[in-house]
């Protein structure tokens, strides 16, 4: 029996399953810009960041496995996740939007009165964001491992998905780059009409995915675990342990990126909108190419060979993006950009295959599937690492001299141009460069899931699936 020749998916659900990776991925995108947004123009010092982020980090270590053993119980005619994103969505868009519409009254404001009022709308509106957006996506990565046990399929999945987030991610990324690398009233004013906008076309991939797409109910256990069984089950999956830590270091590496960008733009490659659409020529080619690269590496080699070659390439390019900014040559940094591209489609494309082995893995020895506690879980070290990612570039450029002053409306270099170029190329380049080398060391040497084992785990699994449907 050939594992690829059984278990297909539609193509209807496939891209409905697909689109609905657009809202999440350009909220995201958006959420890029937080930084350049509260830092770089309201005025909120890295001090209260820091606290913000330290409460973050705290709420985000508790909500996500609730939520993940919360819907893995629960037990509807819709199924366990559907519920969860068709009424979730609308709440989801709005609290994306409230997240970037503190009072503009309170904008350079230095006293601590005033930076206690934008650190509470800050802190209050990025939780209710964070906890519908645990809710929703839970649910949302819950579905692919169900839908199919096809290896294939489900790359074809991610890449069908990748094939929407890609753009969009692109745009929901640039634009605000665009319009916040350099603020003004206007510039400001126009980010946020795109939020609102961003927000309202939200709602619709995820109605058309509760539509479209369908649950397997067959495969929810008649038993409900408690919070501590589900804990326990999960962490004696070895493969779950290696995950959690890549998940960990892949968020980070992603979050530092997209933080420090504005930044890295204005003042590391002091470039304008224009100039920098242009130098990203070479690295959007090379991305290109890297979509081929994962997909073959992914299906001749194997998934942990793919994901070995993305975080492999990623401390190389970053690594080298540093040195090249060190001596300030554009040629030189882009250079490096170019080689960070070439692998950095692997996680977009693999991250939730690879997360579905390992759910494959627990119902093969355990006898049962519990994909939304293993998403919930899965986000253990994840989501605390997107608070690292938030508070550590305005701690560094704080301490570099790159600081808001009133009287300039914005950002200053205080301790020189040199120190300014030299913090923000430390946060986007050289700790996320060091964060991939580590993370390739662990993935590489310690994953078990090698191809020969996924495709026993799989033919024996779909024995079980096709059992179970014609009960």
């Amino acid at each position: 029996m050939n594992i690829l020749d059984f278990d297909n998916v539609s193509f209807k659900e496939k891209f409905f399953y697909s689109f609905a990776w657009l809202p999440s991925n350009c909220y995201v995108a958006v959420m890029g810009v937080l930084q350049a947004f509260y830092y770089g123009w309201f005025g909120l010092t890295s001090f209260w960041i820091t606290i913000a982020q330290i409460l973050f980090a705290l709420w985000n270590v508790v909500n996500d496995p609730v939520f993940g053993v919360m819907e893995d119980r629960t037990r509807t005619k819709k199924g366990r996740y559907m519920p969860y994103i068709k009424y979730g969505a609308p709440l989801f868009s709005i609290g994306f939007a409230l997240v970037f519409f503190p009072p503009d009254i309170w904008r350079g404001n230095q006293s601590i009165k005033v930076q206690l009022l934008i650190f509470a709308w800050y802190i209050v509106t990025l939780a209710i964001y964070d906890t519908i957006f645990t809710m929703v996506l839970i649910a949302h990565v819950a579905l692919l491992p169900q839908m199919t046990l096809n290896q294939k399929d489900r790359t074809q999945v991610q890449l069908l998905s990748t094939a929407f987030i890609a753009p969009a991610f692109f745009l929901a990324f640039l634009l605000p780059v665009i319009y916040l690398t350099y603020p003004t009233s206007e510039s400001v004013a126009t980010f946020q009409l795109l939020v609102l906008c961003f927000a309202i076309f939200g709602v619709i991939p995820y109605w058309l995915l509760t539509h479209y797409v369908k649950e397997h109910i067959e495969f929810i256990p008649e038993e409900k675990r408690s919070f501590i069984d589900s804990m326990k089950i999960i962490f004696k999956n070895k493969s779950f342990l290696v995950y959690i830590i890549y998940d960990a270091v892949s968020v980070l590496i992603l979050n530092l990126l997209v933080i420090a960008l504005p930044f890295y733009i204005a003042w590391q490659l002091k470039l304008q909108p224009l100039e920098f659409i242009l130098f990203l020529i070479p690295p959007i080619i090379c991305l290109i190419f890297s979509f081929k690269i994962v997909t073959y590496l992914a299906e001749y080699v194997s998934i942990k060979g793919a994901l070995s070659y993305y975080l492999g390439i990623t401390a190389i390019g970053l690594i080298l993006t540093f040195i090249a900014g060190l001596i300030g040559n554009i040629i030189f940094i882009c250079i490096g950009w170019s080689i960070l591209f070439l692998g950095f489609s692997g996680d977009a494309i693999l991250h939730n295959v690879m997360r579905a082995d390992t759910i494959d893995w627990d119902e093969y020895t355990t006898g049962e599937r519990r994909e939304a506690v293993y998403a919930g879980w899965g986000s253990l070290f994840s989501k605390p690492m997107i608070s690292v990612a938030l508070a550590l570039p305005p701690a560094i450029m704080t301490a570099y001299g790159l600081i808001y002053i009133k009287s300039a409306g914005g950002l200053v270099a205080t301790q020189g141009a040199a120190n300014a170029a030299l913090a923000v190329n430390i946060s986007f380049a050289l700790i996320p460069g060091i964060i991939a080398f580590i993370g390739f060391i662990i993935w590489a040497k310690f994953y078990p899931l090698t191809k020969d084992v996924v495709e026993d785990m799989k033919t024996e699994l779909l024995k079980i699936h096709q059992q179970k449907k014609k009960m």
